[in-house]
């Protein structure tokens, strides 16, 4: 569904448009999935936000209930994008179960820095009292810092392409 919105979008562009499209698709194709794995980041953490507030612990003052909302959001995130990114993104074909298993455990792993770094980011308004404003604000902005640094692992680590590791050695 998501990749049948983009083919028609991309039909309604002018001409230079879809020139620049092309020239840099890798990287508007990883920022469109990017963009949709953040909105399902957004809606998972502020759902999980209003769940752990109703079971009283609400997450500006509850540094393990944030960790925890983080986490979970991050386990949903983190599945979606790998789908997203090896059939969409980088049009990865695993042909053999090793193959698969290394972009698993790779992509996972590299996530694994990713979510540290947006935990550490997303429990700074909770050390320092900055209450749901602080919250909300952090939550937006480490998305972004995490999908710059999910890129990079994903395009140099995970799913390079035989040929590009082999030229290179």
């Amino acid at each position: 569904m998501l990749e049948k919105l983009l083919q028609f979008v991309l039909k309604l562009l002018p001409k230079p448009l879809k020139n620049l499209w092309d020239k840099y698709e890798n990287i508007w194709r990883y920022c469109y999935y990017g963009a949709w794995t953040t909105v399902l980041s957004y809606i998972t953490k502020f759902a999980g936000m209003w769940i752990f507030e109703r079971l009283g612990m609400p997450i500006e003052t509850h540094a393990v209930a944030n960790a925890a909302n983080t986490i979970i959001s991050w386990i949903i995130c983190a599945t979606f994008a790998f789908v997203m990114n090896k059939k969409y993104v980088f049009y990865s074909e695993s042909k053999e179960k090793g193959d698969l298993l290394h972009e698993i455990l790779t992509f996972y792993g590299a996530r694994l820095t990713t979510v540290l770094i947006e935990v550490g980011l997303n429990e700074l308004p909770v050390i320092f009292n900055w209450g749901k404003t602080g919250v909300i604000v952090m939550i937006l902005i480490s998305q972004f810092i995490v999908l710059a640094v999910n890129y990079v692992f994903s395009k140099l680590v995970v799913f390079r392409k035989k040929n590009e590791t082999a030229a290179e050695s």
